[in-house]
């Protein structure tokens, strides 16, 4: 889930959509995961059914569906959640390390609030395991961690880098030949800039190899590798998140289990340090008028990018209609047909101007009984 993916199902208009989160485990057939999709798919059938759509119809646009729980290789290789979005000519899915809470909706657009967290400190951030013998590469949230399996796309030894590129200087003519007329070779050990060189080229390729998978995640990522390598692997480095400190030691032999708790504990300051700052001076911005928890006020500055930082109560649903060209907000006590999660529209809106969006427990919400509260730029 990228930036640009996100826009591009955010930028859905079309009935109908279907969005459906449900927990998933990292390992087995996935049989309870698999029961709830299933489930979900029929009760997005009757819904259909219900708001007009016929037989033959429903059962080509739920095909896509209907492949997806049918695939077990699939529900073999999932992480902590899944989310899955259909709607005329596109259908996408993805597993992420978030335990969502089991949710499906029938709408004219793409229900993406509960992907807020890959954006931001309980989302997304990858560990490289790096050494000139193996290269391993992770993903992981604040309270998960994942293998990526890369051994057919990174070269994974400094051999199946280099090869036998190097052995001509180590082996130089002899003047002269010996009675069968065969010439005489002695050897020349390799020097200290012959192995560095070697070692850029293999870090070199990694990095040409591994950047085109994390391009666009916007996530931090942290390296596992001796000093050494690190420091010759930041002159080579292309991905611009790459973090300023690595876990020192060669990490060949520690699980992925440690290596995630040691790149949390570089990590979590990094990640909470805006959300806490902005929470710090709440009440101060609240002085200066530069904050809301009115939904009628939310919405239209979310639109017209004003919000610096949206924080949304975790779980929580407010059906209504917006009118952008007006501003007019309508509230509703239930979903209908027509009219969308409010929340939802104000967290993509907000996101795609450049907001910050956070979800919180109530307990961590900045004002009390509400269920999104906004800091705004001006």
């Amino acid at each position: 889930m990228t930036r640009n993916i996100f826009k591009e199902l955010a930028e859905v208009r079309q009935w109908p959509g279907v969005s459906i989160y449900i927990p998933t485990q990292r390992s087995g057939d996935n049989k309870k995961g698999r029961i709830r999709f299933k489930n979900h798919i029929q009760d997005i059938r009757d819904r259909l059914h219900e708001q007009g759509m016929q037989g033959k119809k429903i059962l080509d646009f739920l095909q896509p569906l209907d492949m997806l729980l049918e695939d077990a290789s699939i529900w073999r290789h999932l992480s902590d959640g899944l989310a899955v979005f259909l709607s005329p000519g596109k259908f996408a899915y993805s597993t992420f390390p978030i335990r969502f809470k089991e949710f499906a909706e029938v709408d004219s657009q793409f229900y993406l609030l509960p992907l807020m967290p890959v954006f931001n400190g309980d989302g997304r951030f990858f560990i490289q395991a790096l050494s000139l013998s193996q290269v391993r590469l992770f993903e992981g949230s604040r309270d998960h961690v994942s293998q990526i399996g890369i051994d057919d796309l990174v070269p994974q030894t400094l051999q199946d880098t280099v090869g036998h590129d190097y052995e001509p200087k180590s082996l130089q003519v002899r003047a002269g030949q010996t009675g069968t007329g065969e010439s005489m070779y002695h050897g020349q050990g390799r020097g200290k800039d012959d192995k560095k060189e070697e070692i850029v080229k293999h870090l070199r390729e990694v990095d040409r190899n591994l950047v085109p998978l994390l391009q666009g995640y916007d996530s931090p990522l942290v390296l596992a590798c001796v000093d050494y390598i690190f420091a010759l692997y930041k002159k080579v480095n292309s991905y611009s998140k790459l973090y300023p400190k690595n876990i020192s030691g060669s990490p060949d032999e520690v699980n992925m289990e440690v290596l995630h708790q040691k790149a949390w504990e570089l990590l979590k300051d990094h990640f909470f340090r805006h959300r806490q700052e902005t929470l710090k001076h709440y009440h101060f911005l609240t002085s200066k008028g530069r904050t809301s928890s009115v939904l009628s006020d939310l919405l239209p500055a979310a639109a017209e990018g004003r919000i610096d930082t949206l924080f949304v109560l975790r779980d929580s649903h407010l059906w209504g209609v917006f009118d952008e060209k007006s501003g007019e907000v309508r509230l509703e006590d239930k979903k209908t047909p027509q009219n969308h999660c409010l929340l939802d529209i104000s967290a993509k809106k907000a996101f795609l101007q450049g907001a910050r969006v956070y979800l919180l427990d109530a307990e961590d919400m900045p004002e009390d009984s509400t269920p999104a509260t906004a800091t705004f730029r001006f």
